[in-house]
């Protein structure tokens, strides 16, 4: 008898932790995505894009987003991970180089420091 209300106990705990582990990835999420959309209308704002462009520039977002935060939890040195952002900044910048015009990349440009401490937010935190 005693057993089986240990062995109760024990899978009530397992779930418990585990909707527990759900619920906290799913808020992760939320959060990530939040703060996505935040970077995305403050450029939408600073650059004027139309509805086209700012699909586009999420979806370049999106994508560098993701694989900086890959890079940043891997295993990797200091060296080697800030190499890879490097290499995913110049991609992002080239993606959005063929979206933006001229001057809205202008403005871009000249903004960049402000773009990337947002940016800086959506990734996980240094050790």
């Amino acid at each position: 008898m005693i057993k089986k209300i240990t062995s109760a106990a024990k899978l009530m705990l397992s779930a418990m932790a585990l909707a527990l582990m759900f619920t906290t990835a799913a808020l992760a999420q939320d959060k990530s995505a939040e703060n996505l959309t935040k970077l995305n209308d403050h450029m939408k704002m600073q650059l004027s894009l139309n509805d086209s462009q700012y699909a586009k520039v999420n979806d370049i977002n999106r994508v560098f987003i993701t694989k900086a935060k890959e890079s940043e939890k891997s295993n990797a040195n200091k060296l080697d991970k800030a190499k890879k952002i490097k290499a995913l900044e110049e991609d992002r910048d080239s993606k959005l180089k063929s979206v933006l015009t001229a001057d809205q990349y202008k403005i871009f440009v000249a903004n960049r420091g402000e773009n990337t401490k947002k940016l800086k937010a959506l990734l996980p935190a240094k050790e």
